[in-house]
């Protein structure tokens, strides 16, 4: 190794130099000990939130165990500006500074100092960082201190002075320059809202040839511990398979000619897992999950024109949109009144009923809307204009359910009156809402808080049925 030139110093020994203008010492700039060192030695970890963490999950205090939560001042004076949005942005913004607000009256006035989230031993700290960003750092590594989200990579640079520390944000551009700053940096996943760490709402399952038999023979096998209601599972043994559902402490064996909706017959067995739930009318919260393709919308409408029109067991269907476009297009730009504004947002709707009719023919799909419509058993509206109302023997229908906020997914489910099904449906991984993410969208909060509710059941549509073209198109592109 080459010597140092005499009179130069080291890079350590600069910024000990440096620390101890700033009044640290030099053993607060050595590398942070690890997690479970920190442990050992009696100081927790630290977690600083950035504001997008806040905007998509207001209530993500309670999701972190045995940690000091450090919010800098700068993420409370962006809430603030978000606050004003009539959007669901900012009604986020909103709930997170009420959160914040109650811990603040909690704590006697002041968040300046750590205050306990809980009451257990384990429980974790919240406070509000005013000082402490690290503006020289910042400087140096050509970053603006008067940007936002540099002060707040600034604010954990400092905490990370004096434990580990980690910046929590669903901002990648943050991340990235965080970590290039040498703070430890990570996204924000819910627990279960990850679609990779996410039940599909079915699974395989190897058994004994002798099982598989008496389920045949007897209808019913015990479930495994812990298996979800209204979940599937194939039970296989060899050259031998059953499709079942959990129903109670039960595997029931499904009837060896699947049902069909409006003519519609399952093309897979995630389709005929769908569909027993969509036909179900005990099971009253339905999320379909799956790419483009897999028929999430057409078995929901198929099932509800079934239930409406053919067996009367609901007076009406009613299926929703929300407005989010894809790109800068607005609702307001485009001519015509209200059904004219709402008739582009609802074509998926038209092509949906499309292919259910005989023929595969428009023309058919817009007289049988017209008609339904006409006679009251149909409606296509907005998410936009259900605060307030009180649905009460229908079957809904909330389609792109993953560009809804969670506090949109609360107001859709409070509206839902006696004798009425709700059907979700959506691709977790296609979303053009901002401020949303895989985890945080209002299809992955559903599915993660009614799993295992008897009145809920989910299923994830893996296979492309659209058209060979569309199959291929999924998996190349």
């Amino acid at each position: 190794m080459a010597a140092r030139p005499a009179g130069r110093p080291s890079a350590l020994e600069t910024e000990g130099l440096r620390a101890r203008r700033q009044g640290v010492t030099l053993t607060d700039v050595l590398p942070a000990p690890s997690a479970t060192e920190a442990t050992k030695g009696g100081v927790r970890s630290r977690v600083v939130l950035d504001t997008s963490v806040l905007v998509a999950d207001p209530t993500c205090f309670h999701h972190h165990r045995d940690v000091d939560i450090v919010v800098p001042l700068t993420v409370i004076e962006e809430l603030d500006s978000l606050k004003t949005r009539p959007d669901d942005v900012g009604r986020s913004a909103r709930a997170a500074l009420r959160a914040i607000e109650d811990l603040r009256v909690r704590a006697g006035g002041s968040l300046a100092t750590a205050v306990p989230l809980g009451d257990e031993a384990d429980a974790s700290t919240l406070r509000i960082e005013v000082n402490g960003i690290q503006h020289h750092l910042l400087v140096e590594h050509g970053l603006d201190p008067k940007v936002p989200d540099n002060r707040i990579i600034g604010a954990a640079l400092g905490q990370s002075l004096h434990a580990p520390t980690v910046m929590v944000s669903n901002d990648a551009a943050l991340r990235i320059k965080a970590a290039h700053l040498g703070v430890s940096a990570s996204e924000h996943h819910p627990v279960g809202r990850v679609a990779v760490a996410r039940h599909a709402g079915w699974t395989t399952i190897e058994a004994d040839a002798c099982v598989v038999d008496d389920l045949y023979a007897n209808g019913t096998t015990a479930a495994p511990t812990g298996f979800d209601e209204n979940s599937f599972a194939v039970l296989r043994a060899g050259s031998q398979s059953a499709l079942t559902r959990c129903v109670g402490s039960d595997l029931v064996l499904l009837g060896a000619t699947p049902g069909e909706a409006w003519g519609l017959r399952p093309r897979s067995k995630e389709q005929r897992f769908a569909l027993e739930l969509l036909l179900d009318p005990d099971v009253s919260v339905v999320a379909l999950d799956g790419r483009a393709g897999t028929g999430k919308t057409l078995l929901a409408i198929a099932a509800g024109l079934e239930q409406v029109v053919e067996r009367r067991l609901y007076e009406r269907l009613a299926i929703y949109r929300p407005l989010v476009p894809v790109g800068r297009a607005d609702v307001g730009f485009l001519p015509g009144g209200l059904d004219e504004k709402l008739d582009p947002w609802m074509s998926a709707i038209h092509d949906a009923i499309v292919a259910l009719t005989d023929q595969r023919s428009s023309r058919d799909a817009r007289e049988l809307i017209d008609q339904l419509t006409t006679r009251g058993q149909l409606s296509l509206e907005s998410v936009t204009f259900l605060r307030g109302r009180s649905l009460h023997r229908q079957m809904v229908i909330v389609d792109e359910a993953q560009n809804l906020e969670p506090t949109t997914l609360k107001t859709i489910l409070t509206r839902i009156g006696d004798g009425t099904k709700v059907v979700f449906t959506g691709d977790t991984s296609q979303i053009d809402a901002p401020y949303l993410g895989e985890s945080n969208n209002a299809l992955a909060v559903l599915i993660s808080a009614f799993r295992g509710q008897s009145c809920f059941g989910h299923v994830t549509l893996a296979s492309c049925e659209r058209s060979a073209v569309a199959s291929l198109a999924a998996e190349l592109l």
